[in-house]
């Protein structure tokens, strides 16, 4: 299914390129800018280079890539990214990769030091592409994807989250004034074992699903149900998400179960206040035993990983969050970034309890949202690290800025 749809996308743009084209190179807004009568295609590099270092061990998280973004005739658009990371991985990232051979967001990785491998400093090899080839008229909306979505208002949503392992899908999309009703067909990596090569299991076993999701939203509250099943083996899944919203506050919440939930509904609650300049509030979450099945059952999942809650069944968290950004001037970008959340959680497969987490990030290049990052990353029963470098161009949803 990916080789098809980059095929597809490959096609229908080149297509696109019979009228005259016209290239244009820039270092002041994109790399790449390919024009023809009948489309317009972006490209661009990405970048994250962080020099990591804690009491005992130092290392480099370095993420290179691309970006591409294209309109072709008046009712397709498409976009991907492709990005290759050589890693010395931060406590929390390391405590998910010793548990396997996956990290959240990117799936299965290499390792580049096995031999030291359950000592810090844990490094790795892996690569992460998305993309997406939409069709739109009307209200209608048909899109072949591999990438991800997110559902619900909440920090880290129970259920689907953006920042998931990218999986293909084939989108189907209504929406109308403050109404919106999605249909999709999603196939995802199963979280089964099958055999073993060298001594590493393969992971072999594909899961289908289907998930429809629907939503009406206002400027004073919004409300959204998902109704989720996978084929083989079978779960189903229902999850309820609602926003409040009144001059500034918010309360958002999700509740959600399935076929195999054992222990009652899991549930996420967040409230805070959004000003002009800042998100601040706190989140408490709770996913029951059993939420995303059990053991080799465990279905909802993409590369072992659970969607949604990264850390799985059985899990509490609290946290509070702070987000800040300033704007610049005659300009709706901002100058400042600055990221913190601390909090409490408890997993009996995790290392650790209580966590700190933030960044701040300096934008030197509106244009090519290039800027300088620190960031540090604290979690009991592991070293402190503290990090500083560079972030150009990471796109998440193709049209935010990722700060790491």
């Amino acid at each position: 299914m990916i080789r098809t749809l980059f095929m597809g996308v490959a096609f229908l743009i080149f297509s696109s390129f019979q009228a005259q084209i016209s290239t244009t190179y820039s270092l002041s807004h994109h790399a790449i800018t390919f024009k023809s009568d009948r489309a317009e295609i972006i490209v661009d590099p990405a970048i994250t280079f962080k020099y990591l270092s804690s009491d005992s061990y130092s290392g480099v998280d370095n993420i290179r890539g691309a970006v591409f973004t294209a309109k072709i005739d008046e009712n397709f658009t498409a976009a991907g990214s492709l990005f290759e990371r050589q890693s010395t991985l931060s406590p929390f990232m390391s405590e998910f990769a010793r548990q396997g051979t996956t990290i959240p967001g990117w799936g299965q990785f290499k390792r580049i030091d096995a031999v030291n491998w359950n000592e810090n400093p844990r490094t790795i090899d892996i690569a992460r592409a998305t993309g997406y080839l939409a069709w739109s008229k009307n209200s209608m909306l048909v899109k072949v994807e591999i990438g991800t979505r997110r559902f619900g208002w909440n920090i880290s949503p129970l259920i689907l989250s953006n920042t998931d392992v990218p999986y293909p899908s084939l989108n189907f999309i209504w929406q109308k004034a403050e109404f919106f009703t999605e249909f999709s067909i999603n196939q995802w990596v199963g979280s089964k074992r099958d055999g073993a090569v060298g001594g590493d299991y393969i992971i072999r076993n594909i899961n289908q699903s289907l998930i429809s999701t629907s939503s009406y939203s206002n400027k004073d509250f919004s409300l959204a149900l998902l109704l989720g099943h996978t084929i083989e083996p079978s779960i189903t899944m229902v999850s309820f998400a609602g926003r409040f919203m009144k001059r500034g506050s918010f309360v958002n919440y999700e509740l959600a179960t399935s076929s195999t939930s054992s222990s009652g509904p899991s549930y996420q609650i967040g409230a805070g206040f959004e000003g002009s300049k800042f998100i601040t509030g706190f989140n408490l979450s709770n996913t029951k035993e059993g939420l995303y099945g059990e053991g080799e059952e465990a279905v909802w999942s993409n590369a072992e990983i659970p969607l949604g809650v990264v850390t799985g069944n059985n899990t509490l968290k609290s946290s509070v969050f702070f987000t800040f950004k300033t704007p610049a001037k005659d300009s709706e970008k901002s100058k400042w970034y600055l990221n913190c959340e601390a909090g409490k959680m408890s997993n009996m497969n995790f290392n650790f309890s209580t966590f700190t987490k933030g960044s701040i990030t300096r934008i030197f290049s509106q244009d090519w949202d290039m800027g300088l990052t620190i960031s540090i990353e604290a979690f009991k029963g592991h070293e402190t690290m503290l990090g500083f470098g560079v972030v150009h161009g990471i796109i998440r949803n193709y049209d935010k800025l990722l700060i790491p």
